[in-house]
C-alpha cells in the first residue's frame, strides 16, 4: 500500500499523523439519475483533486487550480481549470508556473487572483517560497516577487489598502515560523511585517471591521515534546505593522479549524484538533483529537464566546458564507480503520440562534475538497478525498432553497441528488 500525504498539513504528518491510501486516483465516476430514469455520469473536474485552491471571479467562474491528484510523491498539479456556472462545464486554463498544493488564493483589488506558497511535492523541504498572479482576462499564470519564506500551513488576509498579509506557516514542513510578510500588488514585491509573540501554523486569520487582523489558534512543531497547538490568539496591526498578544484565550486550543467572518463583523471558528484530550490509556498522555465545538469572536468585546456544538467532529473542513448569512461547514478528517478518510458530514450555522443544524449528507466524503459560492447562491464542492481515501474528480452543489446537496446545479428538477455513497 503507498503512503498518502495530505500536504496541506504534512507537518503534522511528519510528526506521525499519516495514512495508507489504495490507488491513489478515485478510480469509478460519480453518476446520478436523472429525470428520466437513466444514469448518466455526474459532472466532474478536468483533474482529481485534493488540497487545491479556488476562488469566484468577478464574472462568475470558478478558478481552481493545483492540488495533488495522488497523494503521493509526484502528484502535485501545476494546473488549472475554469468552472462556467452558464455552460455548467469544467474546461482547461494556463497552467500555473509551479505545481501546488496548499497555496493560499486571494483576490486583488483588480480582478487578478494572487497565489502564495504550498507544496511542490510530498515530503521534507518541498515548501515554496514563489508566489503568481493569475490574469482572467488572459488565462494565464505569472511569476510575482517570491517571499523572504518558503511557506505551508500560512494564511492571506487581504487589508483594507488592498495589500495582502502572509503570516506564520512552516518553512520546511517541520518547524514553524513566526514571520510575516505583506504583498503589494503595486510593486509586485513581498516585505516584512513584524513577528508573530508565537511561531503558528495551520491557525485561522480573519480581517475585523476595525482593519485590524484576528490570528488564532494553530500549533507549533519541530521541538522536543512533539506537536502543541494553541487556544492563543493576536492581533496584526497594519499602522504599526505589529502583532500583540490578546488576553483573551480561545475556548478550546484548535489546530486545523475553518474560520469565516460573520455579516456583523464577528468570526465563527469551527472545528480544528485539540492537542488537550487525554487518551484512553493514560491519562497522563495526550493525543490530537478532532473537535465538534465552535467559537465567536466578539470584536466588541474582545473575548471568544462558545456556540452549540457541530453534530460531528470537523478537522480540515470548508466554511462557506451564504447569501443569508449562514455558514456552510462540509467534510474534513475521519478514520476508517488504520486509514484516514474523508467525511459525508455538513452542517449549516444561523447567527441568529448561534446553533449548528444538519443537512445533507454530501453526495461523496471528502476532505481537502474546495468550497466556492456562485452567484446563484448556490455553493460548489469540488474534489478531495473520499471515503475511501482516494483523490476524486467529482462535484456536487448544495441548494440553499432545496437544503441538499446535488450532483448537477438547479434549477428545478434537472438534478437529483446522487445515490447516497460509503
Amino acid at each position: 500500500m503507498n503512503r498518502l500525504y495530505l500536504v496541506a498539513l504534512s507537518f503534522l504528518l511528519a510528526a506521525g499523523f499519516s495514512a495508507c491510501s489504495g490507488e491513489g486516483i478515485s478510480e469509478a465516476p460519480v453518476s446520478y439519475m436523472n429525470p428520466e430514469g437513466v444514469r448518466v455520469e455526474a459532472l466532474a473536474m478536468t483533474s482529481p483533486r485534493a488540497n487545491a485552491a479556488a476562488i469566484r471571479l468577478r464574472d462568475g467562474r470558478v478558478l481552481i487550480c493545483g492540488g495533488t491528484a495522488t497523494g503521493e510523491v509526484g502528484g502535485v498539479l501545476a494546473s488549472a481549470e475554469l468552472y462556467d456556472p452558464a455552460a455548467r462545464s469544467f474546461t482547461p486554463t494556463g497552467a500555473m508556473t509551479v505545481a501546488r498544493a496548499g497555496q493560499t488564493i486571494t483576490m486583488l483589488r483588480d480582478g487578478r487572483v494572487l497565489l502564495t506558497g504550498g507544496v511542490q511535492n510530498a515530503g521534507f523541504r518541498s515548501q515554496l517560497a514563489s508566489a503568481e498572479i493569475y490574469d482572467p482576462g488572459a488565462g494565464t499564470f505569472s511569476a510575482t516577487g517570491s517571499m523572504a519564506t518558503p511557506r505551508e500551513g500560512h494564511t492571506a488576509t487581504m487589508l483594507r489598502d488592498g495589500r495582502v498579509l502572509i503570516v506564520g506557516g512552516s518553512g520546511n514542513g517541520v518547524s514553524t515560523l513566526d514571520s510575516a510578510e505583506v504583498y503589494d500588488p503595486s510593486s509586485g514585491t513581498f516585505s516584512a511585517a513584524g513577528h508573530l509573540n508565537q511561531p503558528r501554523v495551520a491557525h485561522v486569520a480573519a480581517l475585523l471591521g476595525s482593519g485590524k487582523v484576528l490570528i488564532a489558534g494553530g500549533g507549533r512543531g519541530g521541538m522536543p515534546g512533539g506537536y502543541i497547538s494553541y487556544d492563543t490568539a493576536e492581533m496584526y496591526d497594519p499602522a504599526t505593522r505589529s502583532f500583540t498578544a490578546m488576553r483573551a484565550h480561545m475556548t478550546s486550543d484548535r489546530v486545523g479549524a475553518a474560520a469565516i467572518k460573520l455579516n456583523d463583523g464577528r468570526v465563527l471558528i469551527v472545528g480544528g484538533k485539540s492537542g488537550r484530550v487525554a487518551t484512553s490509556r493514560n491519562p497522563n498522555l495526550f493525543s490530537l483529537t478532532p473537535l465538534n465545538s465552535a467559537e465567536i469572536f466578539d470584536p466588541e468585546s474582545g473575548t471568544f464566546i462558545r456556540t452549540g456544538d457541530v453534530s460531528a467532529p470537523h478537522y480540515l473542513p470548508t466554511a462557506t458564507m451564504l447569501d443569508n448569512g449562514d455558514v456552510l461547514v462540509v467534510g474534513g478528517w475521519t478514520i476508517k480503520g488504520p486509514v484516514v478518510v474523508g467525511m459525508r458530514d455538513a452542517e449549516i450555522y444561523r447567527p441568529e440562534t448561534n446553533l449548528f443544524s444538519q443537512v445533507g449528507p454530501t453526495n461523496v466524503a471528502r476532505l481537502t475538497n474546495t468550497a466556492t459560492l456562485l452567484n446563484d447562491g448556490e455553493v460548489l464542492i469540488a474534489g478531495g478525498i473520499d471515503a475511501n481515501s482516494l483523490v476524486g474528480a467529482s462535484v456536487e452543489f448544495y441548494s440553499p432553497t432545496q437544503h441538499r446537496f446535488l450532483m448537477l446545479p438547479e434549477p428545478g428538477e434537472s438534478a437529483q441528488a446522487a445515490p447516497m455513497q460509503q
